[in-house]
């Protein structure tokens, strides 16, 4: 019997295409992944972490190789059946809206809904059972504007996990969060993949909280990606590899970049 992979690269290439030119910005790239994970996705800016998770869920394009979810063809899937197989929390900005914070939830129903939109009891139950998780319920009224950063992100996994994927993307979620939001994003996320089984992969600046939490990192130096275990990574000094400077070193016992 075939054994169904979660994720599967084979000789991946992403980069862009324009004017009929290529520009690649990593090749060659193999990843699989068989359970549920919290996989962080580490690498300094301009690397093209963001292009990676753009072209893995399908929002750019790929420039050579495969993506396979579920042992298919990322090719093959029709927007509304990736959707429901994996969503994604990007970090553009939300469109001007007067949306509450339930309705922006309920969005991530949309895979699920009839033509007109509406919600069924299970619609409503999994938008009220994804607040839970996230311990949002006392913002459900309130408009998404109101919002602070860190409320606002928590409702954005909220809607993913309304959303009721198997795999989460988030492309540097922590990004304009303070430390103590930074760590929660992190214990939430650690628990989505704990006691719910999900796959979520993210991309991060936060290589000390990636190392605490992560089952696997994704080193993504040149043009190239590293995988496996953050001690193994350590060990084998493959960390230290992201950051090439004379200025910074990786400090192993504090698992964390330091200053020479």
């Amino acid at each position: 019997m075939l054994k169904q992979s979660i994720l599967k690269t084979t000789d991946l290439q992403i980069g862009y295409t324009s004017k009929k030119k290529q520009l690649s910005i990593a090749s060659n790239i193999d990843i699989e992944i068989n359970e549920p994970k919290l996989i962080c996705l580490v690498g300094k800016n301009g690397i093209g972490k963001s292009t990676l998770l753009r072209t893995l869920s399908k929002v750019q394009q790929k420039l050579g190789g495969e993506i396979d979810i579920r042992n298919k063809n990322l090719e093959l899937y029709s927007s509304n059946d990736l959707s429901k197989v994996m969503s994604l929390v990007l970090t553009e900005k939300l469109p001007d809206s007067n949306l509450t914070v339930f309705e922006l939830i309920a969005l991530g129903r949309q895979p699920y809904t009839n033509w007109i939109g509406s919600l069924s009891q299970t619609d409503i139950d999994k938008v009220k059972e994804s607040m839970q998780l996230t311990n949002i319920e006392d913002l459900e009224n309130k408009k998404y504007y109101e919002l602070s950063d860190g409320q606002l992100q928590k409702v954005l996994i909220s809607r993913a996990l309304a959303q009721d994927t198997d795999i989460i993307i988030l492309d540097e979620p922590t990004a304009h969060l303070d430390v103590q939001h930074k760590m929660e994003t992190f214990v939430l996320l650690k628990k989505m993949v704990d006691e719910l089984g999900k796959t979520i992969i993210i991309s991060t600046h936060e290589i000390h909280l990636a190392i605490q939490s992560a089952n696997e990192l994704w080193l993504m130096i040149d043009d190239e990606i590293i995988s496996g275990n953050p001690q193994d990574l350590i060990k084998d000094k493959s960390i230290e590899k992201i950051f090439s400077s004379d200025k910074i070193e990786f400090d192993s016992e504090k698992q964390q970049f330091t200053l020479k």
